[in-house]
């Protein structure tokens, strides 16, 4: 299996509950398995999907090695800066359930992270804008890493999709910001 093939099947095993309760521990481990082969080669969407994933198959992620994990970071890191505004969101929101790989996250890992949200705050839709938000104020290590300038690009986002903005997002977009210390 390719990096996208593995992203590509734990994301369709989310949706198909049927074939997760069948799935045996010896599959799950084949999964992790090249997980951790492939993760170095991730590719953003890659990164991002794979991750998303294992926050909701918990059996996946119960076959997880430590190194896998540390793999997992590493390539977030490594791809941080190329990812799209769905792609930053999902991966955020993902950390957030994930604190195995969110220990390995090196401080300069999380700072190109916060430059990828800098640069892709304008381009968010609001439900982006509410995960990236939301994990915040759960990831103190992401949100000590955003500048100043970072907070600023975030509300000019919020500011200028507010009113295109439905209740539920403007809640949500509020909320976030009021679990966030630093913002």
């Amino acid at each position: 299996m390719n990096p996208q093939h593995i992203s590509k099947t734990l994301n369709a095993l989310c949706k198909l509950k049927e074939a997760t309760g069948t799935m045996s521990p010896s599959g799950w481990a084949g999964l992790a398995e090249a997980v951790g082969r492939n993760a170095s080669e991730m590719e953003s969407q890659n990164v991002a999907n794979t991750l998303n994933a294992l926050r909701k198959l918990d059996a996946a992620s119960a076959a997880v090695p430590h190194e896998t994990w540390a793999g997992l970071a590493e390539a977030v890191e490594n791809v941080s800066r190329e990812m799209t505004p769905q792609g930053i969101a999902n991966t955020l929101n993902a950390l957030v359930k994930l604190e195995a790989v969110t220990a390995e996250i090196s401080p300069s890992g999380w700072a190109g992270l916060a430059v990828a949200v800098e640069s892709a705050a304008r381009d968010m839709k609001p439900q982006e804008l509410e995960n990236t938000l939301g994990a915040y104020g759960h990831l103190e290590a992401a949100a000590a890493a955003v500048s100043p300038s970072g907070w600023a690009s975030l509300a000019e986002a919020v500011e200028g999709k507010a009113r295109a903005m439905n209740a539920q997002d403007a809640a949500n977009i509020l909320s976030g910001f009021g679990k966030v210390r630093n913002a």
